[in-house]
């Protein structure tokens, strides 16, 4: 039986393009959301997030880093022993984060 409680970090770093760790490793799964409308966001212009659950997240969507568009989400894999991590172009940019404890 999983319990969903909320996530390391609901924003980014104060430090544009610096990671958090959103999501702990070994959880049960979870979801991180990137909000759809920028004062959702805490922001002037609604912008992407950078996800990456294998190592920590870049400002570039490529390799391991995803870019979750304003409004999408993404699924936590089960069980990963990393922690999922999230990065932004511009400080503070607000998300949605959920694990399965």
């Amino acid at each position: 039986m999983s319990t969903p409680v909320a996530g390391l970090a609901s924003q980014t770093s104060s430090s544009p393009g610096v990671p958090v760790n959103a999501i702990a490793a070994n959880q049960s799964g979870g979801y991180i959301v990137n909000p759809l409308a920028a004062s959702d966001q805490g922001l002037a212009t609604a912008e992407v997030l950078y996800v990456n659950q294998v190592m920590p997240a870049t400002v570039v969507g490529n390799g391991t880093t995803i870019v979750l568009q304003p409004g999408q989400s993404y699924t936590v894999i089960p069980g990963t022993t990393t922690p999922v991590s999230v990065a932004s172009s511009t400080a503070n940019h607000k998300f949605t984060a959920v694990q399965w404890a």
